[in-house]
């Protein structure tokens, strides 16, 4: 019989291939890293109601089943051109649904197929949870409609993907905590019913300085200690590179190396930090007195002196209720590694034997001022900032997102909205980097920060577009733009929709250098053209249409695609450029009129 010739694969394919499957390990990595059995389903097919499904992965942990799906858009060799359209989801979404539908036989099916699990036999058929979440290595956003289409699915996508990546990477078995918040599990969903209490709050004896602390009558402070098991349980953090799609949100991304720093201390010393951790507690929190041996629910408005050890909050046992704000790697430094090395051996007993002091922030209920959710998240990143301003230098990035949190109004936040809004639309669609998980071309803090806040900022200035839009819709010079208004939304479209029309005319006189390669989508020249169009606005009456700023730009001879030769601009000559080259050119062009 002769012998199959092996097919030789081209560098490139070579590449495509290593992609894949570094993709499908990470996928992997991220199950296994917070503790989920993996059940090896690769190439395993099966039949529900007659339809043939094929699974990519598959993990189990207690009760919770996840499948997972991943795929690329990598060359013809490795994958079949179903991969490259919608019609791969809609399979996977009609398999989801199958799967979902037939419950009792596709786990019937996993027990036969994999004996040796013992979860799959541990619970009845009913109390199971099964997600089927599909990685797409290429998506870099999904719509809203996209998610209601294929509503089988959980859609992930590649900012997700690579947060879920490294939270695993940096905290192991305590990342499933996140992953239960982010698949909408509550506690009570997950593992046997026989084993969990009915009451299973968490009680802490409490300081409570109610005439000390300075803030506003509709904030109480706490301070309490909690192990770092609880805490890592039931806590969550407000990162604003997670997945989590809410803009009100602050926290700076873990770092793996400050995560096993605190845990190296932890281990060679035996002893938690002493400074203490700071969180937000849910509304249902409690407030009791031990008398006679038996605590009695007080209301807060008794507590009027200190009182150490007489009182005690009670906290609802449950999965991301208790808000971390500042203290996150103190916290996670406990994490529970899936290695059972010495370290973890003694990091293991330290995570429920020591504890951390925790200041514990409670909104009244019924309170004046701090009773929906901006102005808690505005109350909490103003704190934020308080505690971390002398500690590590914070990133330009997280302080405009705290800005914006702070001032919804500001310049900085409005230019972060407007960028969200031309990032998924043409020119711009995928240009702009809005989180630290993911790549794209062009970073947005120094746009916001040297050239876009001025230009929009709602002052009524003739260098902001918030002149031309009082005049557009009609209003006083002296209105006022408030957050909760439907007048913020139609300003920044009118933003947005003037930029759009003017970068489209850029694009279009330069479409060879529109690209990430050249100069022209480099900060240097996307300042220069918005210091351009914000400082031509008075001269011009308003901002001017398509055709104007295209017939401009005709005569800007700049070749922003020659590498061979130095840009004529570099650093922060954003306002040289664009007084030296663009300026000129748009006077020139109304001159003609």
């Amino acid at each position: 019989m002769k012998k199959e010739t092996k097919i030789k694969l081209t560098k490139e394919q070579k590449s495509e291939k290593k992609k894949r499957t570094d993709f499908s390990k990470q996928v992997n990595d991220i199950f296994q890293n917070a503790g989920f059995q993996k059940l090896n389903v690769k190439n395993w097919h099966f039949s529900l109601e007659s339809v043939d499904i094929e699974l990519d992965h598959c993990f189990v942990f207690e009760n919770i089943l996840i499948i997972c799906e991943d795929t690329a858009k990598n060359s013809s060799l490795f994958t079949t051109k179903i991969h490259n359209s919608s019609e791969h989801k809609t399979k996977k979404d009609r398999a989801a649904k199958l799967i979902s539908k037939n419950r009792k036989e596709f786990i019937d099916l996993l027990k036969t197929k994999f004996p040796e699990c013992d979860n799959l036999n541990e619970f009845h058929i009913p109390e199971y949870k099964i997600f089927y979440l599909y990685f797409d290595y290429d998506a870099k956003r999904y719509t809203p409609e996209q998610r209601e289409m294929y509503s089988g699915l959980w859609l992930i996508d590649k900012p997700v993907f690579q947060y879920f990546s490294m939270m695993a990477k940096s905290v192991k078995k305590s990342f499933r905590y996140e992953l239960f918040r982010f698949l909408q599990l509550k506690e009570s969903e997950v593992g046997k019913t026989s084993s969990r209490r009915e009451n299973n709050d968490i009680r802490a004896n409490i300081i409570y300085p109610v005439n000390s602390t300075g803030y506003p009558e509709d904030i109480r402070i706490v301070s309490f200690m909690m192990s770092p098991e609880k805490l890592i349980k039931y806590s969550y953090v407000l990162r604003k590179d997670g997945w989590d799609e809410n803009t009100d949100l602050y926290q700076r991304l873990i770092t793996a190396k400050r995560i096993k720093d605190v845990r190296r201390f932890v281990n060679s010393k035996k002893t938690s930090f002493l400074n203490n951790v700071i969180v937000t507690l849910p509304e249902n929190v409690r407030v009791c007195e031990l008398e006679n041996n038996n605590l009695i629910q007080k209301d807060w408005d008794d507590l009027v002196r200190y009182t150490d050890g007489q009182y005690s909050i009670i906290i609802p046992s449950e999965y991301n209720s208790i808000g971390i704000i500042d203290g996150q790697h103190r916290i996670y430094a406990y994490y529970e590694d899936i290695v059972e090395s010495d370290e973890e051996k003694n990091v293991a007993k330290l995570r429920n034997e020591l504890n951390l002091l925790v200041t514990g922030i409670i909104y009244k209920q019924g309170g004046k001022y701090y009773n929906n959710p901006t102005e808690q998240r505005k109350f909490e990143s103003e704190l934020f900032v308080a505690i971390n301003k002398n500690a590590k230098q914070v990133d330009a990035d997280t302080i405009i997102k705290v800005q914006s949190i702070m001032n919804p109004t500001s310049g900085e936040a409005i230019s972060r909205r407007i960028i969200e809004k031309l990032n998924v639309c043409e020119p711009f669609t995928n240009l702009f980097e809005l989180s630290k998980t993911e790549t794209a071309p062009v970073k947005t803090a120094s746009i916001i920060q040297y050239a876009l806040a001025s230009l929009v900022s709602c002052k009524n200035t003739s260098s902001s577009l918030f002149k031309y839009w009082l005049a557009k819709e009609n209003l006083d010079d002296n209105f006022q733009i408030d957050a909760h208004q439907d007048y913020l939304k139609s300003y920044i479209n009118y933003c947005v929709n003037c930029l759009k029309e003017y970068f489209r005319a850029i694009r279009h006189v330069f479409p060879a250098a529109w690209t990430p390669e050249s100069k022209l989508l480099k900060v240097i020249s996307l300042n220069a053209f918005i210091i351009a169009f914000r400082d031509t606005l008075d001269e011009l009456g308003g901002p001017k249409d398509f055709n104007f700023y295209a017939d401009a730009l005709l005569g800007l001879d700049i070749d922003f695609l020659n590498t061979n030769k130095d840009f004529p601009y570099a650093g922060a000559q954003y306002s040289k450029f664009a007084n030296d080259l663009i300026i000129p050119l748009y006077i020139k062009q109304n001159n003609k009129k």
